[in-house]
């Protein structure tokens, strides 16, 4: 029977030292760098994808340093860090953000587009971070006469309530997620320690996607004699193999098929589907594929 890779669940408590000295060192970074961007580039679209990145670099931040680094193997204790983490890096963001506002200058721009010179001071930021209610009350007062407007009208009320809710499940949906799936690969519980991982070179696109699980669970590697990496990756058809490796002897396997079509504007994107996640391999064929 097929065996894939399942994680222990186990974890060190050392991810507690970890997620304290991010939470304090690189969130505030984040939520100032965050916050400026938002006040300074008055574009919602641009500050969508802001708001993207935001998450992307608190739920690095989380993977590499709390998850890694704590030795996380609980998938559901992953999330829910990550979930904490992008609630905090909010928290450091509206605190430095209510303070812009308290500190707001003059005004330069349109009717339709503009922006208000603003700079925070350290210490009020300070003092906020330390009185959630403080910052609580004034975002629910920013939220009744708004700051900021689209197309000459000014965002407040409930129409500002969902802006902010979907800027809250994007970083906090973000900073959880990839925890999750970083506290998912594999672990040597043997070695303590995680498994190496290898992106393979683009190799041919599978056809028959039952078969190679099929040599796999079977040890066939003349299964794998098809493959080649004499594929062009940014047009063709491709697969992908991620090998993960460790010294306690197993390798562990996930395989991806590409699938490129055109865009409405005539340009190649791909389309991936998973044909197996962290399968279990020989060393065989292990070694076969890194001398493909």
């Amino acid at each position: 029977m097929t065996q894939f890779y399942k994680p222990s669940g186990k974890f060190s408590l050392q991810f507690i030292l970890y997620f304290l000295l991010v939470s304090l060192v690189a969130f505030p970074i984040l939520g100032l760098i965050y916050a400026y961007c938002i006040w300074y580039i008055p574009f919602v679209y641009i500050n969508l994808f802001i708001a993207i990145g935001f998450g992307l670099l608190v739920s690095i931040c989380i993977s590499k340093f709390v998850i890694k680094k704590g030795k996380v193997r609980n998938p559901t204790l992953a999330f829910a860090i990550g979930f904490f983490a992008g609630i905090i890096a909010l928290y450091f963001h509206w605190s430095v953000w209510i303070d812009l506002v308290f500190n707001a200058g003059q005004s330069y721009g349109s009717e339709r587009i503009g922006v208000t010179v603003s700079n925070i001071e350290f210490l009020q930021v300070f003092s906020l971070i330390l009185q959630p209610s403080v910052v609580f009350e004034n975002i629910c007062n920013v939220n009744e006469y708004g700051t900021w407007g689209i197309r000459g009208a000014t965002a407040s009320g409930t129409f500002l309530w969902v802006i902010w809710a979907i800027e809250f499940v994007i970083v906090v949906g973000l900073s959880s997620y990839l925890p999750f799936l970083e506290a998912k690969k594999p672990f040597s519980e043997t070695t303590n320690s995680w498994y190496e991982e290898f992106v393979l070179p683009a190799l041919t696109y599978i056809e028959n996607k039952q078969q190679i699980i099929a040599d796999i669970a079977s040890n066939n590697h003349s299964g794998f004699d098809f493959l080649n990496k004499d594929v062009n990756h940014e047009s063709e058809n491709h697969s992908v193999f991620t090998l993960y490796k460790s010294k306690s002897g197993k390798n562990y396997l996930t395989i991806e098929n590409k699938t490129s079509s055109l865009d409405s504007k005539g340009k190649i994107e791909f389309n991936s589907e998973e044909l197996a996640e962290y399968i279990l391999i020989d060393g065989q064929l292990s070694k076969i594929l890194l001398e493909k």
